[in-house]
C-alpha cells in the first residue's frame, strides 16, 4: 500500500469522493483519459494501453533501476535519507522529501528530481559525476510514461565490488631500497632502510641515538610492561660488548614476563572480560584459562598460523590437547546476553536476536582481529566502502551457528600429580541445553540474510563461507554437507585466515606489533585495513615485514628483535624543529615517540618499587573489588575493596575484568574497555589522572610501603631519597633535585615524598 503524506505539497482533487494528492491526480487522469478514448471494443487501443505500460516497465527494470541504485541510493535509502527523501521503494519514491513531491509526470521536465540531476551544474548526486545527459533522458522518459515502479521492487545500493585497494591486493617482497651514502653505516637492519628512504623523500633527518638508561627502560617496559631495576640499569652501561643491546633483547624476551605483558595487548583486541556485560552482568568465573593461554602462547612463541588455528578450531585440530580446547575462549571472548540467551527460548523474537547478536559478535571479533577487515557492516547492507556483501556477512555467521558460549571441560597435561586431571573453561563449544537455553547438539542453526538486519525479516538461506578476497581459493563451503559437524566450518575459516595468499592476515599481525613498539601502526587504524581506515605511511616496509614473517617461521619474537634492534627504534624521543615543521605528528619515524604508561604498567610498576608483588602466575583472576547481591545482578564495589589485601597484588593481567563497572583507577589511566575491541587505546591526558595518581587510596597506601621499604633498605633521608628516585624513574637524581626533595620530605615525611616521585612525568611516561 502507498503511503501519501497527508497534507501533500499540491492541491488535492476531488475524484470519485476521494481527495488525491497532485501526483497522482497527474497520473489517474492521464490513465482515465486514455481508457476514455478507447471504444468499447476497440482491442487495438488497449493493446496499446498495454504495450505502453510493458515499455513502462521494462524502461525500469532494465534503466531506471540500476541507474537510481548506482548513482542515487547511496544517499538515499531506508537508512540515509538525504533531504528527507528515499528512493528505495515506490512508495518512498510517491513521498517526496523535504522538498516536496519527486516527480509530476503529467510536466516530467519539470519535476524536481529532474531539476535536480540535470543543467551545467546539478546538484545531484553530491558525492560522484553528473549523470550523462543520456541517462537524465532516459529518467524523464520514464516518468513521462507513468513512473512506472512494481511494489515488489526495493532497490539497494549496489554492493561494492572492486577490489583495487591496497590492502587486497597480493603480497609481494618489495625490494629494499638503497640509502644515501651520510646514511650507510647508520642502517642496522632492513628497517632503516625503507624508514630512511621515506624521510630523505619527505627532506626529513633521523634523530641521534637514545643513551643506555633510556633504552633499556624503553626496551624493558616495551617488551615485559616493567620497569628496569637500577642493578640492571647499571649492568647495561658497564657492558662493554659489541652486542650488548642485542643481548639485553633476547633476555627481555625470554622473561615470562614478556608472554604477561604482550598478552594484555591480544587480550584488548579481542575484548576479554570476565563478566558477561549486559544488564545483569554476571561472574564468568571460567574465563580465565583462555587469558592463560594468550600468556602460554606468547612466552612459547607459537608460529601465528598455529595460533590463529587453535582460536578458531583448536578444539577439532587438537582435541586432545588443553591449548586446543581452552584457546576456543577466543570465540566466546566478547560479552554475552544472560536474559537473552538463558531466560529467553529461541522461539521468541527477543530469544532470537540475542543470538543474531552474539553470532555477530564472533563474525566481528574474527574478522576485525585476523584480518582487520569490517565485515559487521553488511549486517543490515553490503558493506558501504569495501566488497563485502550481505551474503559475504551471513556465510560468516552461518560458520558460528552450532555454536553457543558455555563451559567446557578439558584436559590438563602435565598435572601436578601426573594423574589425568580436567579443568571449566568459558569458551565457543556446542551446547546441549540448560532451562530454556536449548542449545544446537552440534547441529548447526539454518543461516538466512536478514533484510536491514531483522530477524523478522529472513531471506534466502546462506551456506557457511567468507569474503571473496584470495584469488582462485573459494570462499563459500557448498561442499560441505548442510548437517556437517559444525567445527569443519570453523576449520575452512581458520584456513582461509591463513593461507599463504590471504594478504590482509600477514598484514595485520605485523601492523599490530608495530603499533604496540612505536605508539602507532604503519595502518594506524589496526582494526580497519578498508576505505573507511587509513592508509599505510611505509606501504613497502609493512609488505616486506609481512613477507618475511609469514615466510620466515611466523615467529612475533623474530619480529620483536628485528624492530628493536633496529636504528629506528633507538632514537631519542626529543623534539627537533626542522622535522617538526614538516611532519608534526612523527608520521615518518624520524624520532621515537614519548608515550604514557599503561594503566597496568603503572600499577605494577608501583607494585614493584613497594616490594609488595606477587610473581605467582596464571590461575583465576584477583578480584580488587567487593560483590553484593551476586545471585541476581552484581554490584561491584570496588571502594570497598582494602589496597593492602595480598591476594590482589598480582600483576594487572590477572585482574578480574567487570564490563560494566570498570576499575576507576584503571579506567581513568585509560585501561581497555572489555565490553569494546580496542585496537589502540586512547591516549588522552586528563587532570583526572593527576587527581587519581594523588590520592587514590591505592597510589596513598603503597606511597607509604615504598617509603617503609626505602628506610629497610637504606640509612638517612639522603640515600632513602636516592634510592627511591633511582628506582622509581630509572636514572640518579641530580643535587639539586635532591637538596629539593630532602627539604619535601623534612617538611612532609618520606611517604608523601614518595608520592611526589610515583606523580613525576617521569615516571609516567616513557621516552
Amino acid at each position: 500500500m502507498l503511503c501519501w503524506p497527508i497534507h501533500p505539497p499540491c492541491s488535492p482533487l476531488a475524484i470519485a469522493g476521494i481527495a488525491w494528492p497532485s501526483f497522482l491526480t497527474s497520473r489517474l487522469v492521464l490513465v482515465l483519459l486514455l481508457v476514455a478514448s478507447l471504444a468499447p471494443g476497440d482491442s487495438r487501443a488497449q493493446d496499446d494501453l498495454d504495450l505502453q505500460h510493458s515499455d513502462a516497465s521494462k524502461l525500469f527494470r532494465q534503466r531506471i533501476a540500476p541507474l537510481l541504485s548506482d548513482r542515487c541510493v547511496r544517499c538515499h535509502n531506508v537508512h540515509r535519507r538525504e533531504g528527507g527523501l528515499s528512493l528505495s521503494t515506490s512508495t518512498n519514491l510517491a513521498a517526496g522529501g523535504d522538498s516536496g513531491l519527486t516527480i509530476d509526470p503529467q510536466h516530467p521536465a519539470a519535476s524536481l528530481l529532474i531539476e535536480m540531476i540535470s543543467g551545467e551544474t546539478p546538484a545531484m548526486p553530491q558525492e560522484d559525476d553528473p549523470l550523462s545527459v543520456e541517462e537524465v533522458a532516459a529518467i524523464e522518459q520514464w516518468i513521462a510514461a507513468g513512473a512506472d515502479w512494481p511494489d515488489t521492487v526495493t532497490l539497494e545500493e549496489p554492493a561494492v565490488t572492486d577490489t583495487a585497494w591496497w590492502s587486497l591486493q597480493p603480497l609481494q617482497q618489495p625490494a629494499i631500497p638503497t640509502v644515501a651514502s651520510q646514511d650507510a653505516l647508520r642502517a642496522r637492519n632492513a628497517i632503516d632502510h625503507f624508514v630512511l628512504a621515506k624521510l630523505r623523500e619527505k627532506q626529513l633527518h633521523p634523530s641521534p641515538v637514545a643513551d643506555r638508561p633510556t633504552l633499556i627502560r624503553r626496551l624493558s617496559y616495551d617488551l615485559t610492561g616493567l620497569p628496569p631495576t637500577p642493578e640492571e640499569i647499571e649492568a647495561f652501561q658497564s657492558d662493554t660488548e659489541p652486542l650488548a643491546y642485542e643481548r639485553l633483547v633476547d633476555r627481555l624476551l625470554q622473561s615470562p614476563r614478556y608472554g604477561e605483558h604482550w598478552a594484555r595487548h591480544w587480550l584488548d583486541v579481542v575484548h576479554y572480560g570476565d563478566t558477561h556485560g549486559y544488564d545483569k552482568d554476571k561472574l564468568r568465573p571460567n574465563a580465565w584459562p583462555y587469558r592463560d593461554y594468550v600468556i602460554r602462547a606468547f612466552n612459547q612463541d607459537k608460529p601465528y598460523s598455529r595460533f590463529v588455528r587453535e582460536q578458531l578450531a583448536g578444539d577439532v585440530l587438537w582435541p586432545e590437547t588443553t591449548d586446543g580446547i581452552v584457546a576456543t575462549g577466543f570465540i566466546a571472548a566478547g560479552p554475552w546476553d544472560f536474559i537473552g540467551h538463558a531466560e529467553l527460548p529461541e522461539s521468541k523474537i527477543d530469544g532470537q536476536v540475542a543470538r543474531n547478536l552474539d553470532r555477530d559478535d564472533m563474525v566481528s571479533s574474527t574478522m576485525n582481529t585476523f584480518v582487520s577487515m569490517t565485515a559487521q557492516c553488511a549486517r543490515c547492507h553490503h558493506h558501504k566502502f569495501d566488497p563485502i556483501t550481505q551474503q559475504d556477512y551471513y556465510s560468516l555467521q552461518a560458520v558460528f551457528a552450532g555454536l553457543d558460549r558455555a563451559d567446557r571441560p578439558y584436559p590438563i597435561e602435565d598435572s601436578p600429580t601426573g594423574e589425568a586431571a580436567t579443568g571449566q573453561v568459558y569458551a565457543g563449544t556446542v551446547h546441549y541445553g540448560e532451562g530454556n537455553f536449548r542449545g544446537t547438539h552440534g547441529l548447526p542453526r539454518p543461516i538466512h540474510l536478514l533484510t536491514r538486519g531483522e530477524v523478522t525479516l529472513p531471506a534466502e538461506a546462506i551456506a557457511p563461507g567468507t569474503v571473496a578476497i584470495i584469488p582462485d581459493v573459494p570462499y563459500r563451503w557448498s561442499d560441505l554437507p548442510a548437517e556437517s559437524d559444525e567445527g569443519l566450518r570453523r576449520v575452512e575459516l581458520a584456513e582461509w585466515l591463513v593461507h599463504p595468499n590471504n594478504p590482509l592476515t600477514w598484514r595485520s599481525i605485523v601492523n599490530r606489533i608495530w603499533l604496540y613498539h612505536f605508539g602507532r601502526g604503519l595502518v594506524d587504524s589496526p582494526n580497519d585495513f578498508g576505505r573507511m581506515g587509513q592508509l599505510p605511511t611505509h606501504p613497502e616496509l609493512l609488505d616486506w615485514l609481512a613477507f618475511q614473517f609469514r615466510d620466515n617461521g611466523q615467529s612475533i619474537k623474530d619480529l620483536h628483535r628485528l624492530i628493536c634492534n633496529s636504528a629506528t627504534y633507538r632514537q631519542v624521543s626529543s623534539e627537533d624543529v626542522e622535522n617538526s615543521q614538516i611532519d608534526a605528528g612523527n608520521a615518518y619515524y624520524w624520532r621515537q615517540n614519548r608515550r604514557a604508561l599503561s594503566a597496568e604498567s603503572i600499577r605494577d610498576s608501583v607494585l614493584i618499587l613497594t616490594g609488595k608483588m606477587d610473581w605467582k602466575m596464571y590461575g583465576p583472576g584477583f578480584q580488587d573489588f567487593v560483590i553484593e547481591h551476586p545471585e541476581h545482578s552484581p554490584h561491584y564495589q570496588y571502594h570497598l575493596h582494602d589496597p593492602d589485601d595480598p591476594a590482589t597484588h598480582r600483576r594487572s593481567i590477572y585482574r578480574f575484568l567487570v564490563r560494566s563497572q570498570q576499575q576507576p583507577f584503571m579506567q581513568t589511566l585509560n585501561c581497555a574497555d572489555p565490553s569494546q575491541s580496542i585496537a589502540k587505546r586512547d591516549d588522552a591526558l586528563t587532570a583526572l589522572q593527576a587527581l587519581t595518581m594523588l590520592n587514590n587510596p591505592f597510589m596513598v597506601r603503597m606511597s607509604q610501603h615504598f617509603a617503609q621499604r626505602l628506610t629497610v633498605e637504606r640509612e638517612g633521608l639522603n640515600a632513602q631519597i636516592a634510592l627511591g628516585f633511582y628506582a622509581a624513574l630509572g636514572r640518579p637524581a641530580t643535587e639539586a633535585e635532591l637538596v629539593d626533595l630532602k627539604h619535601y620530605a623534612s617538611a612532609h615525611g618520606l611517604a608523601n615524598t614518595c608520592r611526589v616521585l610515583l606523580n613525576l612525568n617521569e615516571f609516567v611516561f616513557v621516552d
